[in-house]
């Protein structure tokens, strides 16, 4: 007892200790992952809010702009002047009527919003230009060339190309207004313009004369304004360069590289990157703003980690503090407990070897009404039960076919039916109600006993089990719970010496009887079946039913077997057909033979013969 307490408790003490580690780690990674998670959706949930925030003020932006360029291109004086190619009146209409787009006077009405910035109000444009119905620019006249509309002309041929394709497009499609983005170069220097075309149409004809081009810087105070209602730093990428007014000037190098990588391998429309960015983790957004002729722009938003990792370690330090102290407890406690319980456990292993030697009737005293007290209960009756169980296997060997008996109590036998190849008997007594209608109850009793012991002996010694007894009928089966191997030669010489003793009993008896028997075989369900208070194992199936019919058909002292049983004997036994017979739950006419005697396996095998059977 003393060497075996300190082992027990070193093991409790551990497993409580792995436990309470276990308990700590899961919980802290789980936590940590949900944490990182809720991060990164509520950034993803920032950068999809700034987007829509950015893009409906955007548009409220443009609405007024949008307008007036309509109202340009709709004024009757600018389409003739287009028509005429009268360059100088065409720029100075178009400068009259956008006087306040091009010095970005603020429209009457416009109200303050994020910023300071006016939705209601007007952008400066940096760029005014016509182009023709094949996208070619139609300059202005040189002494224009100094106001806001002349600042810019169209040098690169990409961009030729791009108002080719829009004016194609919008002819075509026959829409009024497209937007889009340019990237312009000055003085070595690149920018990014936002424009929106406007098709200019010859009211009189419904002809397109060309379009009407206002271009206004992409970085223009918004993102700034922004900026005050996120921790999201964000910018415009185009044609693989970055333009932002809030992200560090140090990483947009990395970040446009990284950027442009993904768009590229993925050809994606959005994304989300991970990067380091100063040492610190970064979550990077982008998603595409445009669809048209013009340059791809993409929203890009940068959002910092690291306050998800300080929150992290934040609690990382809680959970460690708090499962140091639970660790000390359970420490405490698994000492304490694990005390109590070798004194207990050290009887139940004493009494274990008592139940070992095969004495059933050891009891455990039971000293506390906790789980010690529970297990030392469950002992005593456990022991019980296998007093009980020595005495239920008599008592079962006697109402139960000793070999489904046996595997019934090894577990052997499958409780939920089985498929099995096998080979039925049934045989009852021929004139049964007028043989014994003038005897006694005990009379009838003592002579079905007499004879089904008689019977159930040859179904033993054939390898057959008994299945049961249904008034003066006894059911056989082989080949199931097990099987023999030559399953069908067993019950048919089974049948024949249960009419030879049968037979011979009678020459002696005070009371003859004469039987009948039906053989057939083939697959059928075997298992043990009934109520769940009560089972009973038996085989059902088309065959089984057969050798019952075949039974009632049998005349007196005869043996019936199906056409399945005779093909697997055919070179052993000597049968006489008989006509075709129409059984209930049968369709087709059922073959059948009379059984006359059969050949042993011996004799088959010194002729040279087969012996399969």
């Amino acid at each position: 007892m003393f060497g075996m307490s300190p082992s027990f408790r070193i093991k409790l003490v551990a497993a409580m200790m792995l436990v309470v580690i276990g308990v700590t780690g899961s919980t802290l990674y789980v936590a940590q992952d949900r944490m990182k998670a809720a991060h990164e959706r509520l950034s993803e949930v920032q950068f999809r809010e700034q987007v829509r925030l950015f893009n409906s003020m955007r548009e409220a932006r443009l609405e007024r702009i949008r307008e007036k360029c309509l109202e340009l291109v709709g004024s009757v004086r600018v389409a003739a002047a287009l028509e005429e190619e009268d360059l100088e009146l065409l720029y100075k209409l178009s400068e009259d009527e956008l006087f306040p787009v091009l010095r970005g006077r603020p429209s009457p009405g416009g109200r303050q919003n994020l910023g300071g910035l006016r939705p209601g109000g007007m952008r400066q444009a940096r760029l005014i230009r016509f182009i023709d119905t094949e996208g070619e620019e139609l300059p202005p006249p040189a002494r224009m060339r100094r106001g806001p509309g002349g600042q810019y002309m169209f040098a690169s041929d990409e961009m030729r190309q791009a108002f080719e394709q829009v004016a194609k497009t919008m002819e075509a499609e026959g829409v009024e207004q497209k937007i889009g983005y340019i990237e312009r170069v000055m003085r070595d220097r690149s920018t990014i313009m936002e424009v929106i075309v406007t098709k200019v149409i010859l009211a009189a004809e419904d002809e397109y004369m060309g379009a009407l081009v206002l271009g206004f810087p992409i970085t223009d105070g918004l993102e700034q304004a922004m900026k005050r209602f996120s921790d999201i730093r964000s910018g415009v990428w185009v044609n693989g360069e970055l333009y932002t007014e809030t992200i560090d000037e140090l990483v947009i190098p990395d970040l446009k590289q990284a950027v442009g990588r993904a768009i590229a391998q993925r050809d994606a429309r959005s994304g989300v990157l991970s990067m380091a960015i100063g040492g610190a983790p970064h979550k990077v957004f982008f998603q595409q703003m445009n669809d048209s002729e013009f340059l791809p722009a993409y929203q890009v938003a940068v959002y910092s980690m690291a306050g998800a990792l300080a929150d992290q370690k934040a609690l990382r330090a809680k959970i460690v503090a708090f499962g140091a102290v639970v660790l000390m407890g359970a420490l405490g406690i698994s000492l304490v407990v694990s005390h109590g319980f070798t004194g207990p456990i050290h009887a139940l292993v004493k009494g274990t070897h008592s139940i070992q030697s095969g004495d059933f009737a050891v009891r455990l005293p039971v000293r506390h009404r906790d789980e010690i007290g529970q297990l030392t209960e469950s002992f005593n009756e456990m022991a019980e039960g296998l007093a009980q169980k020595e005495k239920y296997q008599a008592v079962l060997d006697m109402v139960a076919d000793k070999a489904v008996a046996e595997q019934l109590m090894s577990g052997s036998t499958s409780l939920g039916g089985e498929l099995r190849d096998v080979s039925v008997l049934f045989c009852d007594i021929r004139g049964f109600t007028a043989m014994t209608q003038d005897m006694s109850p005990t009379d009838v009793i003592s002579l079905m006993n007499d004879h089904f012991t008689v019977l159930t002996n040859i179904v033993y010694e054939h390898d057959g089990v008994v299945d049961k007894f249904v008034g003066d009928l006894i059911m056989g089966v082989f080949g199931a719970p097990r099987s023999y191997g030559n399953d069908a030669y067993n019950a048919a010489r089974c049948c024949l010496r249960m009419i030879q003793d049968r037979t011979k009993l009678n020459e002696t008896a005070e009371q003859p009887i004469h039987m009948g028997i039906g053989l057939a075989s083939g697959e059928a369900v075997a298992g043990c079946m009934g109520s769940k208070d009560r089972l009973n194992y038996t085989v059902m199936g088309a065959r089984v039913n057969l050798a019952s019919r075949l039974c009632s058909v049998a005349g007196i002292d005869e043996t019936v077997i199906d056409h399945n049983t005779y093909e697997k004997l055919k070179n052993y036994v000597e049968v006489e057909p008989i006509p075709e017979l129409r059984v209930k739950g049968f369709d087709a006419p059922v073959r059948a033979y009379k059984l006359l005697g059969i050949r042993s396996l011996r004799e088959d095998a010194q002729s040279g013969s087969p012996t399969d059977a």
